[in-house]
């Protein structure tokens, strides 16, 4: 039993939220800046502050009307405050988001169990999307912040809980700043949300209310200044492009990530894992309830609605990726504390507990064997990732496997979910601490930031076969020559046509392999291996392993 007077008791969720803080931090801390968004975020900050741009951003010269400018600016105040780029103080822009939402729903819920907000809370936070998106840096977690105010703003009104006229203005606020920070779906979904649910309840001649000439007003006002700052910012053509290019034809006919209608249908399933089956579970009762007109709470029935009314708009949209439902992240998750309350505990819930339950403890019983056995195939296929298979890993295999049994043994025993729960949601992030300890080795094949320590700081980079590297002048302050995927184009101009002149190449090693000449110049010349990648210092190269040409055919000659 805890006791009431206990810290646990007295604030569990503060206490849980303090853990996963203490259990990410050396992620937090340690992580370098992955390539495909946080590297060019970062290059767009800096290329704003040298060209003096506060709306309009460019990335290495071109338009970068792909996301509005809040998020941007955090990154150049993070700047301004610490001297350079820096993973911590940008990683609280997600953290910090990320325990507020937890925080409102559990003002939301009000459950009087304090063991039951602490479990709660845990399940959001380490539920697979939610729990990458608290470390990662990216503006989908402060948009999700902002939208989940604004519901709750709804919600205050509509019951009746809160100062109508304060929450009358808030809500068109927290709306009006999920649109500044990730753009149209933050507009879109509280809306749709508000709407969907005043149907559901029959008061849709309420809508008025809550969706008004004075929520819109504030909306149009607030989007007026920016749009205005982006017209001298940019001017005429930057803003077709951020309303038109990016917005409408991402959402009509995507230019990048086109899926299926259904794809939603089955992301959802890893994206909320482990607690999938019980958070759908719980999902599919609610939904059941409300068609067979049983009387549900305005807060389970919003939540549901929240759900639902989400996932369809996003399927509907051309563009399609899985952060992209994470705005119904938190709803779905707090869905079954909620339906659980209601209807008490049932035969189903223990299953769809237990069994993701077991595959983890499976997962982590699967590691601590390989560290302990190391089986030759299986090492074989680790390759480069052989750093992994220590102590350390055992001890997070093991920690993951223990305390996902006990979890599913107490609810079995218990016939409850609370204490299960809680054990699996501490072996996540336990698992996740003791893994964190490696970063500094997995960052080679995380970020640029370990191979371009190697780069001399006087000579040209030249990259082949490297995903985005034209945002690694974060790291260097220059610009690279990037020959892309044209191999033969590098071959001629930097092996057939070298003139002498010293240059660094960034290469996949993969690459080298597939080409003699390449790998013939990299043997001729001083290399550092870094994850994937190599890094060649070029001063020579040797006569020999250029093309001679023979009736116009290209014949490559590699010396033995």
């Amino acid at each position: 039993m805890i006791s009431n007077n206990s810290i646990f008791a007295k604030y569990p969720v503060v206490t849980a939220l303090a853990f996963s803080f203490i259990c990410l931090l050396p992620t937090m801390i340690l992580r370098d800046f992955t390539p495909s968004n946080e590297l060019r975020y970062l290059s767009i900050a800096d290329e704003a502050v040298r060209e003096g741009h506060i709306f309009a951003f460019t990335n290495h010269g071109l338009a970068y009307a792909d996301k509005p400018p809040l998020y941007i600016w955090i990154i150049m105040l993070c700047k301004l405050i610490a001297g350079r780029h820096s993973m911590f103080l940008l990683s609280l822009f997600s953290m910090i988001p990320a325990m507020v939402i937890v925080c409102i729903m559990d003002r939301w819920t009000r459950f009087e169990d304090p063991g039951k907000r602490a479990a709660s809370a845990l399940m959001l936070m380490t539920s697979v999307l939610f729990l990458g998106m608290s470390v990662f840096l990216r503006m989908d977690m402060m948009m999700v912040m902002f939208i989940v105010l604004a519901l709750h703003s709804f919600y205050l009104m509509y019951t009746g809980e809160g100062d109508s006229r304060r929450q009358g203005v808030l809500l068109p606020v927290w709306i009006f700043m999920a649109l500044f920070t990730k753009g149209p779906v933050g507009l879109l979904m509280p809306p749709l949300v508000i709407i969907c649910f005043l149907l559901a309840r029959g008061k849709i001649r309420e809508a008025g209310r809550y969706l008004g000439w004075k929520t819109w007003g504030i909306i149009a006002g607030l989007s007026a200044i920016w749009l205005l700052g982006v017209y001298f910012d940019g001017g005429k053509s930057y803003i077709e492009n951020l309303l038109f290019h990016q917005t409408f034809g991402r959402a009509v006919n995507s230019f990048h990530h086109s899926e299926p209608f259904w794809y939603y249908l089955v992301c959802i399933w890893y994206v909320i894992a482990p607690y999938c089956f019980a958070a759908i579970g719980a999902l599919i009762v609610s939904v059941a309830a409300f068609f067979r007109k049983k009387q549900i709470t305005d807060r389970e029935l919003l939540f549901s609605t929240a759900v639902v009314a989400t996932t369809v708009m996003l399927s509907c949209f051309s563009g399609k990726l899985s952060i992209y439902i994470a705005p119904v992240i938190p709803f779905i998750i707090y869905l079954f504390p909620v339906v659980e309350e209601r209807i008490g505990w049932k035969k189903w819930m223990g299953p769809s507990l237990c069994v993701p339950a077991g595959i983890l403890a499976v997962a982590g019983l699967a590691i601590a064997a390989v560290v302990c056995l190391r089986p030759a195939k299986i090492m074989e296929l680790i390759g480069d990732y052989e750093f992994a298979v220590n102590r350390l890993t055992f001890v997070a295999g093991l920690t993951l496997a223990a305390a996902s049994i006990i979890g599913i043994v107490v609810i079995i025993r218990r016939r409850y979910w609370v204490k299960g729960v809680f054990y699996i949601a501490t072996g996540m992030l336990l698992t996740v601490y003791c893994a964190s300890m490696m970063m500094p080795q997995i960052n080679d094949f995380v970020g640029y930031g370990n191979l371009c320590r190697y780069i001399p700081q006087d000579t040209e980079i030249v990259t082949l076969r490297v995903h985005r590297p034209e945002n690694i002048d974060v790291y260097t302050g220059r610009q690279v020559v990037d020959y892309g995927r044209d191999s033969e184009r590098f071959i001629s101009e930097r092996i057939d046509g070298f003139d002498g002149t010293p240059y660094t190449l960034l290469i996949r090693e993969k690459t080298a392999y597939d080409y003699p000449q390449v790998m013939a110049l990299i043997k001729a010349n001083t290399s550092v291996k870094v994850g994937d990648f190599l890094e060649v210092d070029v001063e020579i190269v040797p006569e020999e392993i250029k093309s001679t040409y023979n009736g116009g055919e290209n014949h490559t000659e590699v010396a033995p």
